[in-house]
């Protein structure tokens, strides 16, 4: 009897930690970085999440399972790649100037980082580098309607970032980025002020799962909790 409660009790412990612990939504890094001498790099990310019907729940493929990956497998998700990220963003120059950068994949970690430790989620990054045209004047990006995901709009001039990014959806483009002070074309939107009763609901964590934060304090006291509720009833029930 006590087995069956400790085995019931575990089996909701992970069904409410599973629920506290999904995966965020993944989005669609874009880089740009221009160089004082016209060099000009553009790195986009996508998680291999992306290429799922419903990637909020897809596992991450890790380094670990990167490692026993085929060749062929490797070679599909780099032309996976390929083919979606032209449906994702398209590259603006102005005046007009067609760009179609040919990325090379690598698997890395988030933001280029190196893989390290097996359970590492694996991104694939796409590199390209080129000279900006003659006489483009400004660069930015468009979110394609074909796309599903948010896109991330990132630039770093003469080695340093610029502070002002964007998080574009389908259908947006992003602001124009002159390509001589290296400052956007249009100010920023003013910043969005929540009142204090909105405020003070998205700072609260759920009551069912604590998801304020990032823990496993409640799930675990749900679960002992239930384990020590079934078991005196076991006890209880048990003839003497």
């Amino acid at each position: 009897m006590k087995s069956h409660a400790l085995l019931l009790g575990c089996g909701l412990f992970w069904l409410l930690a599973a629920t506290c612990r999904a995966h965020p939504l993944p989005d669609v890094p874009v880089r740009a970085n221009f160089e004082e001498n016209g060099d000009w790099t553009l790195q986009v990310e996508i998680d291999p999440r992306c290429f799922e019907d419903d990637p909020n729940v897809a596992p991450y493929l890790t380094n670990a399972d990167l490692a026993v990956t085929p060749a062929e497998r490797k070679d599909k998700l780099k032309a996976q790649a390929r083919d979606y990220i032209q449906k994702v963003v398209e590259i603006v120059l102005d005046p007009a100037v067609e760009v179609k950068p040919d990325y090379i994949w690598e698997f890395t970690g988030a933001e280029n980082a190196e893989l390290k430790t097996p359970e590492d989620p694996v991104m694939l990054t796409g590199t390209w580098r080129g000279k900006i045209p003659a006489g483009t004047t400004g660069y930015s990006i468009k979110a394609l309607e074909t796309g599903t995901l948010s896109v991330l709009y990132h630039n770093t001039a003469l080695g340093k970032k610029i502070e002002r990014y964007q998080i574009l959806f389908p259908g947006e483009n992003s602001y124009v980025l002159d390509l001589q002070s290296y400052k956007p074309r249009t100010a920023a939107p003013p910043p969005i002020v929540a009142d204090e009763g909105a405020a003070a609901a998205v700072e609260a964590p759920c009551a069912f799962c604590g998801s304020g934060g990032d823990s496993y304090v409640l799930p675990v006291v749900v679960s002992v909790a239930l384990i020590v509720a079934l078991v005196t009833w076991l006890r209880r029930k048990r003839p003497v």
